[in-house]
């Protein structure tokens, strides 16, 4: 797809031809006439302007291929296949989809997959105020997001996090991907199980055809060091060989006292063009976390005693033993062959295995406490093997019918999970301290003598999926699509008997979309998406609830400009979900844990705006506004923990005079949140008030090669909870300074 030089002789053109747009709509738009005329009339202006303009820069196939962004420049992407398998473009596809491109990532400083996600408009994340080894929530639409694809292969959320989605996920490492996308809504299609939330659509990052390498050095509060190094391309003269070696590592402390954090990542990967239509490659992915004196669902005291009397902790005491800790180190091996058949059909075939070995042992005081201050010491420790295997195979191309041409995708994936939990150990109720005068000291307990072995949980997931776009008209295209799902787990005992089993066979998931191209710029779609989600969550009677099975409709209107240099949308959605699991107030199973009941009719309402690209020369934006309000079938509130508006926005600008510097920055905002069920003065403890998180950077590049980045960020120091019930907190006003250099 051409991209306009802005560094040749039509320099100028193009910058007046963007300014004579933007004016033209603003115009339009004011005098109530059509935003079409707007972009007839500039092409005009372009037109009659210079007739002998140069032929437009190209971006190679391999920079748009899958929506690669590195390199763009751009916080936007051209294309993207993670809704519905189908290669789209943004406008083309019926759902709300967000891109956090490379240059979004670099510009921002980002080096977590919790930070990346965050910056998606519908995205709550919610840490428990550990950088590393601490419990994180991802939701959207009112759900948490468990769904994850790596390079377009559905990966189980427990093969790179020991816990699954709520702990080791957000601390991913992203300095191995060229991209993060969201998908909102159901994504069954593509996925299978799980919920109507969304879905993280990894891109790791290929090799290049030509030679590039680049070393970072990040420094930062809290004795913050991170060193990244990536080198990259061809390794013999034909160029059919080529290569990439990614590692980062981390280091520093946090505003929690006590905490210290390790966090590494080494990727390498190999492609070979195995003649001149297929090519073959090999990728292997190593991490491993570190964290002592904090880890867990928490790390902050409870809010509160048993009368509502207000505790006097802050974001940076720290409720955990000085001996808790976590560590994980997770292996992971991908095969992938692809290959061209002719210019309209394709293949792909790719496996991926992971190993992921988590430790964890904490003391945590964050219950409530008695008057007095008495509370009880939660002590906890487990040792979790998980391994997944994954497999993807697909079929994508076009064919004609009627006379029209229009796109298919089939493909087939699977996944097989076994988590062994080795040795397990829990006691909250025998052991208490005064929080008031506690220094963090409690005998860590001898856990070789109380452990005791879990067994194994091992989930089998797999299914058939077709989808295809049907170019109807000129203007109208509809996409169609289902699955054909079989989902089975067993519970083994430590002795290997099998003591549970579930299955669910044929689970048909169907998908619907409606793209209307009103003008050359806008569209209109509309979408029916479906996805079931077996659930873990158990009954008082420790029983397993049924499945959950969720929809999502949504319709709004899409906007590209500039050759998918800018992209816009607006969108009204409704999530319907029955047999949602929520708290049975506070009963608990047999084994302790929290009991849940399920939930019919419930639903969620809302809409949201968003834009992203670049709006002139030089000036890039990327945001939009959430509104969201789930119900249950009574009407009451549900998901109150999550906020009912979001505003989330960044920008950065480069100006003409001073090409070598670029300013920016983003400001977040929540509406108030509460714990539900909390009544009388616990309502107004419990309660997060709406608040503002504004961050700025800087970057000035010395040379071609060598550049440095300046972040601030919460330049306000907001004070904010991440969790509602206890003292736990978003990161005060911090700044990481990054220099790099590229060779």
């Amino acid at each position: 797809m051409p991209i306009p030089n802005h560094d040749g002789p039509n320099t100028q053109l193009f910058i007046t031809t963007r300014k004579t747009y933007l004016a033209t709509v603003i115009a339009a738009l004011m005098l109530g006439t059509s935003p079409a005329l707007a972009q007839d009339e500039t092409n005009t202006v372009a037109q009659q302007k210079d007739t002998q303009l140069l032929a437009p820069v190209t971006v190679t196939a391999s920079s748009l291929e899958g929506g690669i962004t590195e390199g763009t420049n751009s916080l936007t992407t051209n294309n993207t296949a993670a809704a519905t398998g189908l290669q789209l473009s943004l406008r083309e596809t019926p759902q709300s989809v967000t891109v956090i491109t490379r240059e979004r990532m670099d510009q921002e400083g980002i080096s977590s997959l919790g930070d990346a996600v965050s910056k998606a408009p519908g995205i709550t994340y919610s840490p428990s105020g550990s950088p590393l080894g601490g419990y994180a929530r991802i939701s959207s639409r009112g759900y948490s997001v468990n769904n994850l694809m790596v390079d377009g292969v559905p990966l189980p959320a427990k093969g790179i996090s020991g816990l699954g989605a709520i702990q080791g996920l957000s601390t991913l490492n992203t300095d191995i991907y060229d991209s993060v996308t969201v998908v909102r809504g159901a994504t069954g299609l593509m996925t299978g199980a799980g919920d109507p939330s969304a879905t993280i659509s990894l891109t790791r990052k290929r090799p290049t055809h030509e030679f590039q390498a680049s070393f970072a050095q990040s420094l930062g509060t809290w004795e913050q060091s991170r060193t990244v190094g990536d080198i990259s391309g061809p390794l013999n003269a034909s160029g059919t060989l080529r290569g990439r070696v990614v590692g980062a590592f981390d280091t520093g402390e946090s505003w929690k006292q006590g905490y210290h954090y390790d966090k590494s990542v080494l990727y390498g990967v190999l492609e070979a063009d195995i003649g001149a239509n297929t090519l073959a490659s090999l990728a292997l992915e190593y991490g491993e976390n570190d964290a002592d004196g904090g880890a867990g669902p928490s790390t902050g005291y409870a809010l509160a005693d048993e009368n509502g009397k207000l505790t006097p902790f802050g974001r940076e005491d720290n409720a955990m033993t000085d001996w808790s800790g976590f560590h994980d180190q997770r292996m992971g091996l991908t095969a992938a062959l692809e290959h061209n058949f002719n210019n309209d059909w394709k293949g792909k075939l790719a496996y991926n295995h992971n190993v992921i070995e988590t430790k964890q042992r904490f003391g945590l005081a964050s219950y409530v406490p008695d008057a007095d201050g008495q509370a009880d010491l939660h002590l906890r420790s487990y040792r979790i093997k998980n391994t997944v295997d994954s497999v993807g195979a697909k079929l994508d191309g076009r064919y004609t019918l009627f006379g029209r041409m229009h796109d298919l995708n089939v493909g087939w994936n699977g996944s097989w999970t076994d988590e062994h939990i080795k040795d397990w150990y829990r006691d909250r109720k025998n052991h208490r301290v005064n929080i008031y005068s506690w220094n963090r000291y409690f005998p860590e307990p001898d856990w070789e003598s109380l452990y005791r072995p879990r067994g194994r949980d091992k989930v089998t997931q797999n299914g058939a999926y077709v989808a295809t776009r049907l170019n109807a008209t000129d203007d109208l295209s509809v996409l169609l699509g289902t699955r054909w799902s079989n989902w089975r787990t067993r519970a083994i005992d430590p002795s290997g008997k099998q003591t549970e089993e579930r299955e669910e066979k044929g689970v048909f998931t169907p998908y619907v979309g409606l793209v209307y191209d009103f003008t050359s710029n806008i569209s209109g779609y509309a979408s029916y998406t479906t996805i079931f989600n077996p659930q873990s969550k158990r009954d008082v009677n420790d029983s397993l609830l049924d499945p959950e099975e969720g929809i999502n409709i949504e319709a709004g209107l899409k906007g590209e400009w500039f050759d998918g240099a800018l992209n816009a949308s607006a969108a009204v959605f409704e999530v319907r979900k029955d047999n949602l699991a929520v708290k049975d107030g506070n009963k608990e199973t047999p084994d302790g844990n929290t009991a849940y009941r399920a939930e019919d009719k419930t639903k969620g309402q809302g809409w949201e705006l968003e834009v992203a690209g670049e709006l002139m020369e030089g000036w890039q934006l990327q945001g939009g506004y959430t509104r969201m309000q789930s119900k249950d079938s009574d009407g009451s509130r549900l998901n109150t923990e999550q906020p009912k508006h979001q505003v989330k926005l960044f920008t950065s600008f480069t100006p003409q005079s001073i090409s070598k510097l670029t300013i920016g920055g983003g400001a977040n905002w929540q509406s108030h949140t509460y714990r539900s069920g909390a009544k009388g003065v616990f309502r107004d403890i419990y309660t997060q008030d709406s608040y503002w998180v504004v961050n700025l950077m800087a970057r000035y590049a010395f040379t071609e090669q060598l550049s440095l980045t300046a972040n601030v960020n919460n330049l306000f120091d907001e004070d904010y909870r991440t969790d509602l019930n206890n003292h736990d907190y978003g990161a005060p006003r911090n700044v990481l300074a990054t220099l790099k250099y590229k060779f």
